[in-house]
């Protein structure tokens, strides 16, 4: 303790020794658990040791996350980069052709030749550089291990997606949540970072008639922008759609197959107007009720069209506003107009 140690007269010891513990800080079972196997993804390449991973997964073993990374070194499911990697790992392209310059040595060609130039040229102080630095990677034992649990959750992924696709195209909306709230419920999420998790307002959990009455309405939005999709693109586009909402994952090649986009847009531009369509909607559903009159468009200004530019700052009734995403847009990126609300304060 440092106050005995003054008192004693000898000065405290200003690195104290950590803690060892005889506890296994990595279980038998690693392969089997979620939590190891994310760790071990973080290491599929190079990582440095001491950050790698996150220090707010914490609650996530009980213990803090870098004696989880000490523990994974010491059963070798992690080994040390060669001193060449090292080098290259810890410097971008710039320093190491300062560091080359610096030498006198050519300073052309890619970064691992550039750092093994450097290891040549000056080896002793490559390696005094090294010690300061831990990077490491998993080994190939370990990476057949996450590779295949990986696998396995892809394989999961695909099988839910079909399965999803099936009852959505026959208007089977409580098989499709059913399916949809299983497969997300096996799915295994870190702790996210304070900060985030802070300024997240957690969703308020929906009756199941209300999450229906939601999927139905996904399959009968068309907005203007979009007007020369055909029959089949429209079916398509609403089971990507509700995939999405359901899954989180878009379905592009399953539900419009070959579909690559239309006029300027590409494929994920238009469901991203889809998406934006229904955003839109509820909002103006909601300020309805509570009096909002009129409202303005903001464009985003950001690689915007002229005839959205010509939108910007314009004042509405709520019920004469254009429809967002405007239909007279020719962005690329599709229209990214706002409406927002004005409240009278």
């Amino acid at each position: 303790m440092a106050w005995l140690s003054r008192w004693r007269g000898r000065k405290p010891d200003a690195s104290p020794r950590p803690l060892v513990s005889k506890t296994p800080t990595v279980p038998a079972d690693w392969a089997s658990r979620p939590s190891y196997l994310t760790v071990l993804q973080r290491f599929l390449s190079l990582r440095d040791a001491r950050t790698g991973v996150p220090e707010y997964w914490e609650p996530m073993f009980g213990i803090h996350p870098r004696r989880v990374v000490d523990g994974l070194l010491q059963l070798h499911l992690l080994e040390p980069a060669s001193l060449v990697e090292t080098v290259e790992y810890c410097h971008t392209g710039a320093e190491l052709k300062k560091l080359l310059k610096e030498r006198g040595l050519k300073v052309s060609g890619r970064k691992a030749e550039q750092a093994q130039r450097l290891l040549d040229a000056d080896p002793e102080g490559m390696r005094s550089f090294a010690t300061e630095h831990q990077i490491v990677r998993c080994s190939p034992e370990a990476k057949q291990v996450v590779q295949s649990w990986l696998d396995r959750q892809a394989h999961a992924l695909e099988t839910t997606t079909d399965e999803l696709i099936a009852a959505l195209r026959n208007r089977q909306f409580k098989i499709a949540i059913q399916i949809a709230d299983a497969w997300r419920a096996q799915q295994f999420r870190p702790p996210g970072h304070p900060d985030q998790e802070a300024m997240t307002v957690p969703s308020q959990p929906r009756s199941l008639d209300d999450r229906l009455h939601e999927i139905a309405r996904m399959f009968t939005l068309r907005p203007k922008i979009l007007k020369e999709l055909g029959p089949d693109q429209w079916e398509g586009l609403h089971l990507n759609y509700a995939v999405w909402q359901l899954l989180g994952k878009s379905a592009d090649e399953k539900c419009l197959p070959g579909f690559t986009g239309l006029g300027e847009m590409d494929a994920a531009t238009v469901l991203r107007m889809l998406s934006f369509y229904a955003n839109h909607q509820r909002e103006l559903a909601q300020w309805r009720p509570l009096g909002v009159k009129t409202a303005r468009i903001a464009c985003c200004h950001s690689g915007s069209c002229d005839r959205c530019e010509a939108l910007d700052q314009m004042r509405y009734a709520v019920d004469k506003l254009p429809e967002l995403p405007y239909e007279n847009c020719t962005c690329a990126l599709g229209c990214r107009c706002l409406y927002f609300p004005d409240l009278g304060f």
